[in-house]
C-alpha cells in the first residue's frame, strides 16, 4: 500500500458527474501517463503521485481542517472531483493506456490533539540562556555579519525576531544532506561566504544565535515524528524558539522555511502551534515569505509536532563547556501515555536526555531559570 499524507481538509461525497465512465461499479478516469496531481481547494499538489496499478490500491490521506473542500484529482487527460470531509472514503479507477487499472483510495483524516500535562513543574530543572554580557564570541559574530542592522528601529521584539529569521532564512539555500565543518553560527556563515549549502539545522543554529546576540534569549528546538525509532529518513526537523519578553512568551520560527506561526499577530509555541492546527485552524496564519501556502506548509511540519527537544545550556561560544542536568544535555517533551523513545531513525541512540510531560518543564520563562 502507498500512503501520501497531504494537508487539507475534505471528504469525500462523490460530485458525480454526468456519464461518468465506471469499472467494477466504481467511477473510472483515464489516463496516458502515471503522473498526476491534485488540488485541495486552491491549494495545488503537483508531481507528487504516481498511479500504480501493479498494488492493491493506492491510499491518499488528506488531512481535514474544515467541514468541506473541494478536492479534484488530475491525470494527463482526465480527472474526478469531490466534496471531502473528514473520516470519509472515496474509491475510483484510473486506466493507464486502456490497459491496466489502478484502484485509487482517498480519505480526509482529522488531525488529533498531542496532550501533555499542564499542572506539574520540576523543581530539578536548570536552563542556561545567553546574558549577552560583552560575550566575545556574540561580539565577533556582529562584527563580521549585519546583525544590529537588522533590527535597527524596530518596535518590538517580535519585529526583531521576524527581521533576523528572514535574513537567515535567505542566507543560502537548503540542502538536507550537506553537513558543515563546525557547528557554530560564524562557521557555517563563513562556509555560506564560500558558496555552501546547509540543512535545516544550521538555519536553527544561526538564526539562535543571531537572536541572541541582539539579546532575544534563543534556543534551537528539535522536532521528532510519533514514529521516529523505526523510521528510517526523514523523522526530525529543526528549528528554534525565542523568548518575547514585551510578550512574555516563546515563539517558534523555522528558519528552513522562514516561517512563523501566528493567531491574532501573536506569535505561537511550538505546542501551542499543534493545539492550533487542531482547535482554530482558520485564524491560523503563517507569517512567510517563502512562498509556500497556509496548508502545505502545515501539511509538511504537522507530523514533526509530536517530540520536542531543547538543550539546557544556550549560551553561545561555550567551546564545549556545555552545562548539564543529572549529566543530560537536553530536555525532552513527551506526549502523555506516548513511549519516550531512546532511538533516533532506527540507529542513533537517545540518551542525551531527560524526559517530562509537563508544559511549565518545557516553556519555563529565562528570566526564572539562568541566574
Amino acid at each position: 500500500m502507498k500512503i501520501i499524507t497531504a494537508t487539507l481538509t475534505l471528504y469525500l461525497f462523490a460530485l458525480t458527474t454526468y456519464g461518468q465512465s465506471t469499472y467494477k461499479e466504481l467511477p473510472l478516469i483515464k489516463a496516458k501517463s502515471t503522473q498526476a496531481d491534485y488540488r485541495i481547494g486552491n491549494d495545488w499538489v503537483k508531481g507528487n503521485w504516481t498511479v500504480s496499478p501493479q498494488i492493491e490500491f493506492d491510499s491518499l490521506l488528506v488531512s481535514c481542517h474544515s467541514d468541506s473542500e473541494e478536492f479534484t484529482f488530475y491525470t494527463d487527460c482526465d480527472s474526478i472531483t469531490f466534496m471531502l470531509l473528514p473520516e470519509k472514503v472515496h474509491k475510483f479507477y484510473i486506466s493507464v493506456n486502456d490497459t491496466a487499472y489502478a484502484l485509487t483510495v482517498v480519505k480526509g483524516v482529522q488531525p488529533k490533539l498531542v496532550q501533555f500535562d499542564t499542572t506539574i513543574k520540576s523543581s530539578e530543572l536548570k536552563f542556561w540562556y545567553e546574558q549577552n554580557n560583552n560575550n566575545e564570541y556574540l561580539n565577533l559574530l556582529r562584527s563580521k555579519y549585519p546583525i544590529d542592522s537588522l533590527v535597527k528601529n524596530t518596535k518590538s521584539d517580535t519585529e526583531k525576531a521576524l527581521k533576523i529569521l528572514h535574513w537567515v532564512h535567505n542566507q543560502w539555500q537548503h540542502d538536507g544532506s550537506n553537513e558543515p565543518k563546525k557547528s557554530d553560527a560564524i562557521s557555517i556563515l563563513d562556509e555560506v561566504k564560500e558558496g555552501k549549502n546547509f540543512r535545516c539545522v544550521e538555519y536553527g543554529i544561526v538564526a539562535t544565535a543571531c537572536l541572541n546576540a541582539v539579546g532575544l534569549k534563543a534556543r534551537t528546538l528539535g522536532l521528532m515524528i510519533k514514529d521516529v525509532e523505526t523510521t528510517k529518513y526523514g523523522a526530525g526537523h529543526v528549528l528554534l524558539e525565542v523568548y518575547l519578553g514585551d510578550l512574555k512568551k516563546w515563539a517558534l520560527l523555522d528558519g528552513q522555511w522562514d516561517a512563523v506561526p501566528m493567531v491574532n499577530n501573536i506569535p505561537l509555541n511550538a505546542v501551542e502551534f499543534q493545539k492550533t492546527i487542531v482547535e482554530n485552524y482558520e485564524e491560523l496564519d503563517i507569517r512567510t515569505s517563502s512562498g509556500i501556502s497556509k496548508r502545505h506548509y502545515i501539511d509538511w511540519v504537522s507530523p514533526y509536532l509530536y517530540y520536542f527537544t531543547i538543550p539546557f545550556d544556550n549560551r553561545e561560544g561555550t567551546n564545549g563547556d556545555t552545562k548539564k542536568v543529572k549529566e543530560k544535555s537536553h530536555l525532552m517533551l513527551v506526549p502523555l501515555e506516548a513511549n519516550k523513545p531512546t532511538v533516533f531513525q532506527i540507529t542513533n541512540k537517545i540518551d542525551y536526555c531527560i524526559y517530562t510531560n509537563s508544559i511549565n518543564d518545557f516553556y519555563a520563562p529565562p528570566d526564572n531559570n539562568d541566574k
